[in-house]
């Protein structure tokens, strides 16, 4: 069956506009490189990390948390990676890993 008013009430609902015109704006911001500051947090970060958990602490596994980063940034409106940003996406990965390890259990 088709369903053409409900079509219409999800295509013309105001929040679907405003997710519209936000992926707009993010999609057409300028990203610049990662500033010095930024740069060296993330290296005493990552050798600390991997200190602690040479296995699963990989070149993958940093390359995975600056693209988290960075989308993290974009989605915020930033126009490069800040020291929060990385904080911030560092905490949803250790959430993350946490609910998959909780589902294995």
């Amino acid at each position: 069956p088709d369903f053409p008013s409900l079509t219409t009430k999800i295509t013309s609902h105001p929040l679907l506009e405003k997710f519209r015109r936000y992926l707009t704006v993010v999609r057409t911001i300028e990203y610049s490189d990662v500033s010095e500051e930024l740069q060296k947090v993330i290296e005493e970060d990552f050798v600390e990390e991997r200190k602690k958990d040479r296995e699963n602490v990989t070149g993958d596994s940093l390359h995975r948390a600056l693209v988290v980063t960075r989308l993290y940034a974009m989605s915020r409106g930033h126009k490069k990676m800040e020291v929060g940003d990385w904080r911030d996406a560092k905490s949803l990965e250790r959430d993350r890993i946490t609910r998959i390890m909780s589902q294995g259990s």
